[in-house]
């Protein structure tokens, strides 16, 4: 489940193989063909002024490319320091509608519900900050969900002359909310928004979250993970020796094996209702579980190894936005007082950064309120879908007075949720919406495709630290 950094080369391989398994003609199912053949396309992406191609395949009926876009590292300042941001694009025709999405973190090439709902087009952009598309020297103070909406609004308007049909954009969680946060300062770059599993959290540990894991599921399933945080904790020697199995004793230098132990654990019940369910409560291991089946359950549901040291690196730009704007998910650790090596009330996004002296992170107490009050007074053609058992759910959005804006519940559903998942008439009424606004009729969309897309966008994240889709 941990989420690893993809070469050019892989991007471009899973982004073919989510292309093809969303076609419904058997001539579809042929690779794409690498080529340093210009076409008439790669011509006209070639001549955007600060594009360039870094990927290109050509398919029967489609093409994929990885980009690079010069952007500026601060928009206040568009003619300093610049960087280049990936940008990965599935081509099926310029009347086609485009749908701009991002997961919120790296690359990752994977299509996306609404583009195959709607037989779409799909620019996915890489979050600023995420390696590579990370300005260098960096100055964290341009991570700021602002300049990544700038970033989406100068991607959307050298694109737009290439695709004249509607726009649309979309992400699931961190990405839900990056597209989200777009709207906010650009709300005319696209027609709509479909936001999946996106929270709105208040301060840096938003109790609301709290109050949700506790109330979650039946009494006995939640009693069994407490039961089993404190059987992992107290298995400390057994549990760091199979960590460093995995990567050596070095592989959690920044922040320690022990501290990276108790993190996992803190985060076990939330990471268990975001990604599992009722299902696996049953297979909770007991006080007589064997080392090996502890370990087994604990690296399943939230591994430790997502604390070390190529994660947290991989992953900061997440905690230093969580810390300065977007809040973070509080958590309940009194019942493991005496058992962590980390304080109580340690597990905040502040504790997962390097200091540094353009890191400084005081929380701006007014940026998600600012988004809340802008999607209620001001929003329109908004989309939300949310898993009733995810706990990012107890955070959701509030449509207040959005005009034709919707917010549907996945019954049971989880951090997976989408919009395939949901009962057959809301199902029917959230694709018209969606077509409506993209002014096409919807397509099938093949299980195996939606089942891509959870796959991709449930990697992505890990436990409850980073909002998935990181995750």
């Amino acid at each position: 489940m941990l989420s690893r950094q993809r070469s050019f080369g892989a991007t471009m391989a899973v982004l073919a193989l989510a292309v093809l398994s969303g076609c419904d003609e058997e001539t579809d199912f042929h690779p794409p063909i690498g080529t340093d053949q210009p076409t008439e396309l790669s011509e006209k992406l070639a001549a955007i002024p600060g594009m360039r191609i870094l990927e290109h395949a050509v398919g029967l009926k489609s093409e994929q490319f990885v980009l690079g876009f010069l952007q500026p590292a601060d928009h206040d300042d568009p003619d300093g320091e610049q960087f280049e941001q990936r940008i990965s694009l599935l081509h099926r025709g310029e009347e086609a509608p485009m749908i701009l999405g991002t997961t919120g973190y790296e690359l990752r090439g994977y299509e996306m519900e609404p583009t195959a709902l709607l037989g779409a087009n799909q620019l996915m952009v890489e979050q600023r900050f995420f390696s590579p598309s990370r300005p260098d020297p960096a100055d964290w103070r341009t991570l700021r969900i602002r300049q990544a909406a700038a970033d989406h609004h100068r991607i959307a308007l050298a694109l737009k002359p290439l695709y004249p049909a509607k726009w649309l954009s979309s992400g699931a969680s961190k990405g839900g909310m990056t597209s989200v946060y777009h709207r906010r300062f650009y709300p005319d770059d696209v027609e709509g928004t479909v936001a999946y599993v996106a929270p709105q959290s208040y301060g840096d540990a938003d109790p609301r979250y709290v109050d949700f894991l506790e109330n979650v599921g039946p009494a006995e399933c939640r009693d069994a993970l407490r039961a089993f945080q404190k059987e992992a904790l107290s298995r400390r020697e057994a549990m760091t020796a199979k960590m460093f199995e995995l990567g050596g004793a070095d592989a959690f230098s920044q922040l320690g094996a022990d501290a990276a132990l108790d993190y996992a654990v803190i985060e076990l019940p939330f990471g268990f209702w975001q990604y599992f369910g009722e299902s696996l409560c049953a297979k909770i291991p007991d006080a007589t579980a064997t080392d090996a089946a502890v370990w087994a359950f604990l690296d399943k549901v939230v591994s430790p190894s997502w604390w070390s040291d190529s994660s947290f690196f991989n992953y900061e730009p997440y905690y230093f936005q969580a810390a300065v704007e977007l809040g973070y998910p509080g958590i309940d650790d009194s019942h493991l007082v005496g058992l962590l090596t980390v304080p109580p009330g340690a597990d905040v996004a502040a504790s997962q950064v390097v200091p540094g002296p353009t890191k400084e992170m005081v929380l701006d107490a007014e940026a998600m309120p600012d988004i809340a009050d802008w999607l209620s007074s001001e929003g329109e053609r908004m989309l939300f879908v949310y898993g009733e058992r995810d706990p990012y759910s107890s955070a959701a959005f509030e449509l207040g007075g959005a005009k034709d804006s919707y917010l549907f519940v996945v019954p049971e559903g989880n951090h997976g949720a989408s919009i395939g998942d949901l009962p057959g008439p809301i199902q029917d009424t959230a694709v018209g919406v969606l077509s409506g606004w993209a002014g096409v009729l919807p397509m099938p969309v093949p299980p195996e495709t939606l089942e891509e897309e959870r796959r991709v966008r449930l990697s992505l994240g890990r436990g409850r630290r980073v909002a998935a889709g990181h995750k």
